[in-house]
């Protein structure tokens, strides 16, 4: 078992070849590796051997799921006060 931080980024990869649905250059972690994750407990960042991890396409809405979501609400909470008024 790796006892520095310098072994444990030598070891860093699993040794294990990565599955072939898997995009090119990505390769699996070790146990080891999985000591280089680490989290600042005042914002809520993750950083992988000191390296914030960015994520960078996130979800957006279109104009129709928007207007879905809307819809969605406005039944849920009709829902909800149809059954308080049929108690």
């Amino acid at each position: 078992m790796a006892k520095t931080w310098q072994e444990i980024r030598a070891v860093r990869y699993s040794p294990m070849t990565s599955p072939p649905e898997w995009p090119d250059g990505v390769r699996p972690i070790s146990i080891e590796g999985v000591s280089l994750f680490g989290i600042n407990p005042e914002t809520n960042k993750l950083y992988w051997d000191g390296k914030e991890v960015v994520v960078r396409d996130r979800v957006r809405l279109g104009n129709l799921e928007r207007i879905l979501a809307v819809f969605v609400a406005i039944g849920t909470f009709g829902a909800f006060l149809w059954s308080l008024a049929t108690r």
